[in-house]
């Protein structure tokens, strides 16, 4: 009978008209509210007619123009009261009724605050609907203090996203042992909290697939359990020393994808553990060539290996079926690369030289890319070597030089009837870096004898390459070329290929609207 009055009340409050019952749902919390739309149809009509929400406060071009614009320090309280008044006036609709939040997005420094409580506000405003993606990151400037994460944010229990900055991450956490089950990526940047809260959110995120620790500060023993569905982990250690991880377990069967960056010191947990891991991305660590010799070994599921900065690493030597990713990047140059890996579909090695062993088994190579920083002098010797590397290739996408050295030379009569047929399988160069005080010439007819590349770009971003861009632009662009100037040579240089060239300038940013960084680069387009 219960039961039956309950669905008698439930038909009369349907029969009411439809803003009555949109302002039933604003006073409902938002999980209730999203669980009205299966009582009927009518119920259903209202929730689709709920308001669409992004906030993006990170793409609000008003916003970073007030921002970045130099202010006078008695000017500094305006601009925090306009900051405030764009988000506010962003936010008034969520005051009145209840919304579908896709995003809300929005990266500040506390210092734009003059009341930092306002926060806790924008945050409730969001949570308090059905929202999809929290993205909130605040930047603190030296010595000031943490900000605590206001305990309504894990209250949103139709979150998919959560991504959170700067904050304090008190202990307890989490109100009333809620769960967040359909919280799918949780992304944890620079916030300081305990080992406790870790084990709290992971307990209340059983859902989790995706799971980023980036530069957490506070914890010394990292434990990551409870996290059943967790297939992609991302650990960076904090780049202070004093907040080194002094051990870390990670109980994850379904473990996919891992990303560790470290302090320079050994590895704290055994990664061929996790048999069913494809990716694996390691940076900083004091790893042997026995242990990558192992690693690869021990996970017979890895399909992509990424090693970044381990300085140990003198050689690279292993066998794999199912390898079809390789990275190697670091200031140090390998000695030797052996590698067996017949599925191999992209390489990419950067280092300051060529490894003086090099053996690659491999027939599926598809994308290759190689960068280079010599700091040595360049001579003809250097660019035959080059040459003879780049011809273990049948395609090198991307050929990066990024040049240290001072001084280069290169002259024909040294190559010692090394045939004079330029490769062709390199598509793309790129020269991020030169110096001032190479000689230019030289340094492109050696560039040009070792391949004939489809383009060749110059990023505008170091000081002495706006004088390199000059020089290849009267050079190339010159389209006579002297009868006698290689008459007597067997060996011609690149300007009897050249057929056809075109230059096209262009600009990136990098960063957030209000950023600065940007690189100009000039690409000349060669046909032979």
């Amino acid at each position: 009978m219960a039961t039956r009055g309950k669905s008698r009340v439930m038909d009369q409050i349907s029969q009411l008209p439809d803003p009555i019952l949109l302002h039933i749902l604003f006073f409902l919390p938002a999980k209730d509210a999203a669980q009205t739309s299966v009582l009927s149809k009518t119920w259903l009509k209202v929730w689709n007619s709920l308001p669409l929400f992004t906030f993006d406060f990170c793409q609000n071009l008003s916003l970073w123009k007030l921002l970045s614009t130099q202010k006078e320090e008695s000017e500094q309280a305006d601009v925090r009261d306009a900051f405030l008044n764009i988000i506010d006036g962003s936010l008034v609709n969520l005051r009145v009724q209840k919304a579908i939040i896709e995003k809300f997005r929005l990266f500040l420094k506390l210092s734009y605050l003059r009341n930092v409580s306002c926060i806790d506000e924008w945050i409730r405003l969001a949570t308090n609907n059905c929202i999809k993606e929290l993205d909130v990151h605040i930047k603190r400037q030296y010595g000031e203090d943490w900000y605590s994460l206001p305990g309504t944010t894990f209250t949103a229990k139709s979150l998919i996203v959560l991504r959170l900055g700067g904050f304090k991450l008190d202990f307890p956490l989490i109100v009333d042992h809620m769960k967040l089950t359909k919280l799918r990526e949780l992304s944890l940047t620079d916030v300081l909290l305990e080992e406790q809260t870790i084990l709290e959110i992971c307990s209340a995120c059983p859902a989790v697939e995706d799971l980023r620790l980036i530069r957490c500060e506070g914890v010394k023993d990292l434990l990551i359990s409870d996290l059943p569905r967790l297939i992609k982990l991302t650990i960076h250690q904090a780049n202070e020393i004093t907040w080194e991880y002094r051990s870390i377990r990670i109980q994850a069967v379904n473990l996919q994808s891992l990303e560790y960056r470290g302090c320079n010191s050994e590895l704290k947990f055994d990664v061929t553990t996790f048999k069913l891991l494809k990716e694996l991305s390691i940076t900083f660590e004091l790893i042997t060539d026995l242990v990558v010799e192992n690693l690869v070994s021990e996970l017979p599921l890895l399909e992509k290996l990424e090693l970044n900065f381990c300085f140990k690493l003198v050689t690279l030597k292993f066998s794999s079926c199912m390898l079809r990713q390789l990275t190697f990047r670091s200031g140090k140059s390998l000695k030797e690369i052996v590698i067996d890996a017949p599925n191999l579909i992209r390489f990419e090695y950067g280092a300051r030289k060529l490894p003086d062993i090099f053996s690659m088994t491999t027939s599926s190579l598809q994308e290759c890319y190689l960068k280079l920083m010599p700091s040595d002098h360049l001579s003809t010797s250097w660019f035959q070597k080059l040459k003879g590397y780049l011809s273990r290739f049948k395609q090198l996408n991307l050929l990066v030089l990024s040049i240290d050295s001072t001084t280069n030379t290169f002259i024909v009569e040294e190559l010692n009837g090394t045939l004079s047929c330029a490769l062709s399988v390199v598509k793309h160069v790129k020269i991020k870096k030169v110096m001032e005080s190479l000689n230019f010439e030289t340094l492109l007819d050696g560039l040009l004898w070792t391949c004939h590349p489809e383009t060749l770009s110059i990023d505008r971003t170091w000081e002495h390459n706006e004088d390199f861009v000059q020089f290849l632009r009267e050079k190339l662009m010159q389209r006579e070329i002297a009868t006698v100037c290689c008459d007597s040579r067997r060996i011609k240089c690149w300007r009897h290929y050249l057929k056809e060239i075109e230059v096209e300038s262009s600009t990136r940013q990098y960063g957030n609207p209000s950023s600065s960084s940007r690189v100009s680069t000039v690409c000349f387009k060669l046909t032979w």
